[in-house]
């Protein structure tokens, strides 16, 4: 019965040296298993430490381009009021009569003598007197060197 013993001894170390070894296969298992985690982890924060400089760098680009948005926005308003005061001012100098100054700003002017006659001898000396032609008709006949435009008569 000794050598039954023996085997079953044997059997029985060749179980634990199986169990052990699946034992072992699992917790290697494990240990990979746990690695590949911690990797993946390091990984996943790698990667959110660069998304948040990323979107950091986006923001700061953004928060520079809402500022020169806004001065832009700000120079275009004062173009347009300047335009608008301008539009403005030539529309209130139009609708003013520009012939009558106001009557605070006029001076009562002396009326200056004169030669009741062009060319008498009230001119200084060294200065001719100029001839006046007179003004040429406003009639509405056409002149007689000229034919007839269509719609109108010869005279």
């Amino acid at each position: 019965m000794k050598a039954h013993q023996r085997i079953g001894t044997s059997e029985k170390l060749t179980h634990e040296i199986q169990l052990a070894r699946l034992l072992l296969a699992k917790a290697e298992s494990q240990r990979k298993s746990a690695k590949e985690q911690v990797r993946l982890a390091k990984r996943r924060r790698k990667e959110a430490k660069e998304a948040a400089r990323r979107a950091r760098k986006q923001a700061k680009l953004a928060k520079t381009a809402v500022a020169e948005a806004k001065q832009v926005l700000a120079e275009a308003e004062k173009k347009l009021a300047r335009s608008v005061k301008r539009k403005a001012v030539a529309a209130k100098k139009a609708t003013k009569p520009a012939a009558a100054p106001s009557p605070k700003s006029m001076k009562p002017k002396k009326p200056k003598p004169g030669p009741s006659i062009p060319g008498a001898g009230n001119l200084p000396a060294g200065q001719k007197a100029q001839a006046v032609e007179p003004a040429a008709p406003t009639s509405p006949a056409p002149s007689s060197n000229q034919p007839p435009t269509p719609g109108q008569t010869a005279a």
